[in-house]
């Protein structure tokens, strides 16, 4: 396919450099910042251009690659007739690109991605659309860069976003805290690795609900007394390790 790709984000280059690999044509990149979108281009090998009004209207597929606030505004500006396009947000409902086109989509890849890492991991991709032809074009086009396909309604992306955030962005968080904890009292936070790794190793042979271990699950409120008196200067992580501490207790004590 001849691909127009809109947004210079780490989906963006993402996107694009699967989509190229796989045979796919890029023909044009269009963002709003011109260093951004020059520097995709020049990796895609793809004219660019900052204007809406310069858009390439020979493409297959036009691709939206923008954040989640920018959607209202293409919906207002971008007409592309019975051209298919396709958004690749989460959070973001079909219905929020109607006005752009009576062809209309989602592929949005149930991933955590940095453009930063070539090497991509494997990415489930959730699909929805308008009508059936397009279905099936986006399902083509998805199966050259997926690792699993799905076709869910935009409520379902939704929960799915949902449970990434839980799943992904909490979990990463968490560490990042407890490696500032590790930094600020002067700790070897590269002693916790391995216990990460195991963590989300575990998670290929066993449901998470089954291996959770620590001071909660024990009910052993004396070690947590001694948790929450370490964090006594850190409000919010203490607020934190009291609040998961009672999920955990309260998740289990229910199954």
């Amino acid at each position: 396919m001849d691909i127009v790709i809109i947004g210079t984000g780490n989906i963006a280059h993402c996107f694009g450099h699967l989509l190229k690999i796989h045979g796919h044509q890029i023909t044009q990149i269009i963002g709003r910042n011109p260093d951004r979108a020059a520097e995709l281009a020049e990796m895609l090998h793809a004219p660019f251009t900052t204007d809406l009004l310069d858009i390439n209207m020979e493409a297959d597929m036009y691709l939206l690659a923008v954040s989640d606030a920018a959607y209202p505004m293409l919906n207002d500006e971008l007409r592309l007739g019975r051209r298919m396009v396709a958004h690749t947000a989460g959070a973001v409902p079909l219905s929020a690109i109607s006005r752009i086109s009576s062809n209309i989509g989602v592929i949005y890849p149930l991933q955590s991605i940095r453009k930063e890492v070539k090497n991509y991991p494997p990415i489930p991709i959730m699909l929805e659309a308008s009508n059936d032809d397009v279905l099936k074009r986006l399902q083509a086009l998805a199966q050259s860069i997926a690792s699993r396909i799905e076709v869910t309604d935009s409520h379902q992306r939704l929960q799915y976003h949902l449970t990434a955030v839980l799943c992904n962005n909490f979990t990463n968080h968490l560490i990042a805290r407890a490696k500032a904890y590790c930094d600020h009292e002067q700790l070897d936070f590269t002693l916790l690795q391995p216990i990460i790794r195991e963590t989300f190793d575990r998670l290929e042979k066993y449901p998470p609900e089954s291996v959770q271990t620590g001071p909660a699950i024990r009910q052993d409120e004396a070690t947590m007394e001694l948790h929450r008196n370490l964090l006594a200067n850190d409000e919010y992580l203490q607020l934190v390790y009291t609040v998961l501490s009672d999920s955990i207790y309260n998740f289990h004590e229910k199954r």
